[in-house]
């Protein structure tokens, strides 16, 4: 008696070279794949019906074919079929029969095609530098402590819309190194995608009349940047990749390849909260408040986003009790106005009595909404407190902060004036993370710890996430 089997499922694999099938039935067996290159031909069965022949069932065959046996060894009910070489945008038309045990069972199952379609290319993917991107220096009389960030600063103004590269040797040494940060968090794909290849396109502005290698290196930094990640960056000295500035252009993108190493670098850095409008790179004064003085800092943010935290940065004097955090808008002359759209509180007496002060961040409930050239207003106050007991916001006396404008109150925020010379640090935040990958971009003679010659200035101008669409800094991925 023959015996007989169902085919289930039918899938098919791309291999190197080829497909590989595997196919599910019904009872265990051993099956044979019968292939060809030719569409199987169709035939009728006549079928004698009351004196009468009549058209019957269809039935199938196969001309010039190929028989070929599962990979397993004996009786499964998964069988798979590898089949190499298959050309692309070939067709072939298959059938199955097979075995269980010794007996033969004829096939029962449908004709099955299959055209291997060609691979898709690899897709290209861009992804701007996000906003916090910023730089460090170094000046001192000496190569060693120039390098190894002996009294470091940030360089010029967060909102600066070029960044810059350097070694220069003019009345000692500086090294100026730049920061950039890719939200690569989320790859098409997945975790698994494939990365082919990578490129750092940089805007390019500026380039002196000498050369040397641009290299990209791993970003190490803390959030916010300080000063001391300069030092924290001397010893990352792994070339992810490097372009000859000889080689770059001006006013256009030039792109730097990653090497293997700087691909499996894509990724690897955790994820940080999303960094908006700030002002935190002079530190000049210290801006105290106590009743009934209140203090506020507009600000004007350049993209939408739900303001979720602020940090600032503050010290104390004696026990100032809770210090309130309040978000309001604008009005025309950069006074709050209104009632708080968003509002947190801090315990100042944990802040630090150290001359500089410290970051802390605030939570705020509400998360409204900010808009993209909106002006809002920090509003600092306390409740308890005195002329002994008071927060002291750290800032600076040289009005460089370029989208807002500082203001006190002397009675409870019942009225305004600006404080024109003054600017309160900040930093605000959204609720989403971004990160993945972090680069701190630096010239070879930085990254190889070689001094170049006196009087020789190596420089490089380049657009950074402040310069808006068109001219931020991208890292491009290829991926499989």
């Amino acid at each position: 008696m023959a015996c007989y089997f169902s085919v289930r499922e039918v899938k098919a694999y791309r291999i190197t070279g080829g497909v590989k099938l595997v196919v599910t039935t019904d009872i265990p067996c051993q099956l044979v794949m019968r292939w060809s290159l030719i569409p199987p031909q169709a035939h009728t069965v006549p079928l004698l019906r009351r004196g009468l022949y009549m058209h019957g069932d269809r039935y199938y065959c196969f001309v010039a074919y190929h028989d070929n046996f599962q990979q397993e060894p004996r009786d499964t009910l998964t069988h798979s079929f590898i089949k190499v070489p298959w050309a692309v945008c070939e067709t072939r038309y298959f059938h199955f029969w097979g075995k269980v045990g010794i007996e033969v069972c004829p096939s029962t199952s449908p004709c099955f095609q299959l055209h291997l379609e060609a691979e898709a290319p690899p897709q290209v993917h861009e992804y701007l530098a996000c906003w916090h991107n910023r730089d460090l220096f170094s000046v001192n009389p000496t190569w060693a402590t120039a390098r190894n960030g002996y009294n470091p600063s940030k360089y010029k103004n967060y909102q600066r819309p070029t960044s810059e590269l350097y070694v220069k040797t003019s009345g000692g040494y500086s090294i100026l190194r730049a920061y950039q940060n890719f939200d690569t968090f989320a790859l098409p794909g997945g975790a698994g995608a494939a990365i082919e290849e990578a490129e750092l396109g940089l805007f390019i502005t500026y380039l002196s009349g000498y050369h040397c290698d641009l290299c990209i290196t791993k970003g190490l930094w803390n959030e916010p940047v300080t000063p001391g990640d300069f030092a924290l960056q001397t010893n990352e000295t792994t070339i992810l990749g490097s372009m000859d500035t000889a080689g770059m252009l001006l006013d256009q993108y030039n792109w730097i390849p990653l090497n293997a190493t700087g691909i499996a670098y894509i990724n690897q850095r955790d994820t940080e909260i999303n960094q908006h409008e700030s002002y935190d790179w002079r530190q000049t004064a210290g801006l105290l408040f106590y009743p009934p003085y209140w203090r506020s800092q507009s600000f004007t943010p350049q993209t939408d986003h739900k303001i979720a935290t602020i940090r600032l940065r503050m010290r104390r004097v004696g026990s100032p009790g809770t210090m309130n955090v309040d978000i309001y808008l604008a009005d025309a002359s950069h006074f709050p106005t209104g009632s708080p759209i968003a509002s947190g509180l801090i315990d100042a007496n944990t802040f630090t009595t150290a001359p500089d002060g410290d970051w802390y961040l605030v939570s705020l409930a509400g998360n409204p909404t900010l808009t993209a050239g909106t002006e809002y207003c920090v509003v600092l106050h306390i409740i308890g407190g005195d002329d002994s007991n008071y927060p002291e916001w750290r800032g600076a006396t040289a009005s460089e902060y370029p989208n807002g404008l500082h203001s006190l109150s002397s009675n409870y925020g019942g009225s305004w004036s600006a404080q024109a010379a003054q600017d309160g640090y900040f930093i605000e935040y959204e609720e989403a993370k971004v990160g993945g990958t972090k680069f701190c971009l630096r010239t070879l003679f930085d990254v190889n710890d070689s001094a170049p010659g006196a009087g020789t200035n190596y420089e490089t101008h380049f657009y950074s996430a402040q310069a808006g669409a068109g001219f931020l800094p991208l890292l491009k991925l290829k991926l499989s």
